[in-house]
């Protein structure tokens, strides 16, 4: 205690001394902390940016996934070939690949079948294959259905005030209305046009891709079927033999490598019954006396917007691209481009794993409904083929759509300088959907792959 009251007895003006020079001490301190901070950080960006980066990655709200039970799968399925183990899937030996997809129904209340197409055609598109190895038929232009409260658009998932995953963006469609047949879907296989079919400047400008013994051909049908027969348009059916047959030609005339044909329909399975042609994977959302359901209504569209098989299909690789891609950003729609993250995940995921394992374990495909499939008829099974090999465009192919787009961004670039007039007729909430008159299509205005999506079939259409 009489210390105490000795240092408080003191002089002042050594106490306030005593106290600067406490001060000044404290402060050199802790600019050397923060410089020693500093120093640290900067060390630590300059030589391990990478551990920086992932960890921004990490601390980044991750987009929600379509399916939460779909993350569990991701990391047990699809990750670990990610590793240094290398990837266990055996890739083809084809040079190119070909698609032919097919929506055979009409009228609104079939919305549901060209968002099913439509989901598959995005996925090749975002694997690399181009508009000219697609063949496109929609038999019925839903979009531009006068019942379509969002004009020109087609959503998956629902509208969401119109602001939902549009699948409408960047199509061209090949065959379209009445002209979907099985004569004309046939043919494209075959490689059997119509005179001046497919040429660049004839009236009936449509994809005819080149097809040989390197390609790898994918056929999807999705619509009503029945046992051993599929429906277009209600007015005439494809037949199980007729697929059959049609194979057996193309391997007769060496029209394909290997061929994957997915049928989307109820008793889908039965439509691969007879085929007999060597290398044809076979994949069906259902079995004789089964039926494919759709999966859920959208009350602003007023209709079911996609079957169940083909939501959990598409749900699942959208939600492996968002875990695959770290640097996805939050809320971002997945473009219709030659997308890298894709790619990786078509070559990682099997036949088996995409089309008929996941199905089957994370999505009720509908009372008592299995998923048929079958591989017996070709060298390697189906659980060894990656999904790439019929989804994604052969290497050499992606890397000279990556060196176009490189060239396109420095032209978009160059462009940016220059003011354009604006177009007031585009500048709609609604995609314009219009009918080519009779005199147009005379006068031959047809120098476009026919027709694009603003064009097709409605009630006031002449061959409605």
């Amino acid at each position: 205690m009489q210390k105490i009251s000795r240092q408080k007895s003191g002089s002042s003006k050594g106490g306030l001394l005593h106290l600067a020079l406490l001060i000044v001490i404290a402060s050199l301190a802790v600019v050397n902390v923060g410089i020693v901070g500093v120093n640290a950080r900067t060390q630590t960006g300059t030589t391990t940016t990478q551990p920086a980066s992932m960890n921004n990655n990490r601390n980044r709200r991750r987009p929600p996934l379509h399916n939460a039970n779909h993350e569990s799968t991701i990391r047990n399925i699809l990750q670990p070939k990610f590793s240094s183990r290398g990837n266990p899937l055996q890739f083809g030996n084809h040079t190119s690949n070909v698609a032919i997809i097919v929506s055979s129904s009409r009228y609104w209340f079939n919305y549901r079948h060209v968002t099913n197409a439509l989901s598959i055609y995005h996925l090749l598109k975002r694997g690399g294959i181009s508009d000219d190895n697609i063949v496109l038929m929609l038999a019925d232009d839903i979009p531009c259905n006068m019942r379509n409260p969002f004009r020109g658009k087609i959503f998956p998932r629902g509208a969401q005030d119109g602001m939902g995953e549009d699948l409408m963006n960047d199509v061209e469609i090949d065959y379209s209305g009445t002209d979907v047949t099985v004569d004309a879907f046939l043919r494209v296989l075959l490689g059997r046009h119509l005179d001046g079919e497919g040429e660049v400047d004839g009236v009936h400008r449509r994809t005819w891709p080149k097809m040989n013994e390197n390609t790898n051909v994918m056929v999807y049908l999705t619509g009503h079927g029945g046992d051993n027969f599929f429906k277009f348009q209600d007015g005439e059916e494809l037949m199980s033999m007729d697929v059959a047959s049609t194979f057996a030609q193309m391997h007769e005339l060496k029209r394909y490598n290997e061929i994957l044909f997915i049928s989307d329909t109820c008793q889908a399975f039965t439509m691969a019954d007879e085929i007999k042609a060597p290398n044809v994977y076979s994949i069906g959302s259902s079995l004789k006396g089964q039926n494919s359901y759709a999966s859920h209504s959208d009350f602003e569209v007023g209709q079911s917007v996609i079957d169940r098989y083909s939501k959990i299909v598409k749900d699942f690789l959208d939600d492996s691209v968002t875990m695959t891609s770290l640097s996805t950003p939050e809320g971002a729609v997945i473009s219709s481009t030659l997308d890298n993250a894709t790619v990786a995940v078509l070559e990682r995921l099997s036949l088996h794993d995409a089309l008929v394992r996941i199905p089957t374990m994370h999505g009720d495909l509908g009372p008592s409904s299995k998923i048929g499939h079958a591989d017996h008829l070709c060298s390697r099974k189906m659980t060894k083929v990656p999904l790439a090999d019929f989804f994604a465009a052969p290497a050499s192919e992606r890397e000279r759509q990556m060196q176009q787009r490189e060239g396109g961004i420095e032209s978009s670039l160059w462009m940016n300088d220059v003011v354009l007039e604006e177009d007031t007729q585009t500048t709609g909430t609604e995609q314009e959907c219009s009918i080519p008159t009779l005199d147009e299509v005379s006068a031959g205005n047809t120098n476009m792959k026919q027709p694009i999506q603003t064009t097709g079939m409605s009630p006031f259409d002449p061959k409605f």
